[in-house]
């Protein structure tokens, strides 16, 4: 199977730029023969949405402005993990997420990130109590949302519980809190591979533009890719023998 990682830059938004932007990237992914995108955290609404408005407005998810790219995705058979904010339906609490929408346009399952700062842009998140594995075409995966992943017994949690991969949409540059070696941690403590979807983006407080999307496999860092240029990263996975195929990404350059 081959996965496409969006190392795009998304964090400033707004929503209609980055829909727009991603509907392009599903549409190029799709042609280089992709079977799963992987976006980074927050790609649809914006890491920072949360501070450039006065009035917070977060909707139920999947919502109609996604419809398009639910009929994008189901035209490809693709499957998507999509970073986004979202309110429950039954609490009207907020979430930072990744929604899984499965080839026949539909949502499969979702994560809500588990532990957050609450501070700055995410002083509206509230923190998730699940962690579930979400079956998708091919294999299971776990989920860790960012700064999830920094937690080694998260990920062995869904191990435990039949994840075959461990999937990390984020907005973390290295630094002092960056996330040293915790993808390899992950993998290492699991045995699982871990497929990281960086984002890049200079921004005033946080600087994405040395962020890293990583493919980690037993429990080293395989390859990477970091820099301003936003890119569709692509590489082969063999399921049968739950081995990375490729030596590096397949950088497409995305304008």
């Amino acid at each position: 199977m081959r996965l496409a990682l969006l190392h795009f830059n998304l964090s400033s938004g707004p929503q209609e730029a980055n829909l727009a932007l991603l509907r392009r990237a599903f549409a190029l992914a799709a042609a280089e023969g992709a079977d799963w995108i992987i976006t980074p955290e927050m790609a649809l609404q914006g890491y920072f949405f949360a501070e450039k408005t006065e009035t917070l407005n977060i909707d139920i998810q999947p919502e109609q402005l996604l419809a398009p790219i639910n009929r994008l995705i189901a035209r490809y058979r693709l499957t998507l993990f999509l970073g986004c904010a979202e309110q429950d339906a039954a609490t009207g609490n907020y979430y930072n997420s990744c929604l899984v929408i499965g080839p026949a346009g539909s949502v499969l399952g979702r994560q809500r990130k588990t532990r957050s700062h609450k501070m700055g842009p995410e002083s509206w998140v509230t923190e998730g109590d699940k962690l579930e594995p979400v079956s998708c075409p091919g294999m299971k995966a776990g989920i860790l949302v960012c700064a999830d992943s920094w937690f080694v017994d998260k990920a062995r949690t869904l191990k435990d519980k039949g994840a075959e991969v461990l999937v990390a949409p984020a907005a973390w540059p290295p630094g002092e809190h960056g996330p040293g070696d915790c993808w390899e941690r992950c993998s290492h403590a699991t045995g699982l591979p871990v497929w990281v979807c960086n984002q890049t983006g200079n921004q005033e407080k946080l600087d994405l533009s040395q962020a890293q999307s990583v493919v980690v496999d037993g429990g080293k860092t395989l390859f990477s890719y970091s820099g301003l240029q936003q890119a569709v990263l692509l590489f082969d996975w063999d399921n049968h023998r739950r081995s990375v195929v490729s030596k590096q990404f397949k950088v497409i350059e995305v304008k």
